[in-house]
């Protein structure tokens, strides 16, 4: 139950955390920050879709 509390409640907020990271990057001048913008939407990305991929895979079993 606790691997489904990870999957489920804690990857969605990790996913809102770097989006919230992403913009305030993005809306930075100096193009470091641009560029560690991108990394935190690679990771909002992932940690936002991996429960969807986890639901389709269950559902495909």
């Amino acid at each position: 139950m606790a691997a489904l509390g990870f999957f489920f409640i804690v990857l969605p907020c990790l996913a809102i955390a770097s989006f919230t990271c992403f913009a305030a990057c993005r809306a930075q001048r100096h193009r470091a920050f641009k560029a560690l913008a991108y990394v935190f939407l690679s990771a909002g990305l992932t940690c936002g879709l991996t429960p969807v991929a986890m639901v389709i895979r269950a559902a495909t079993l």
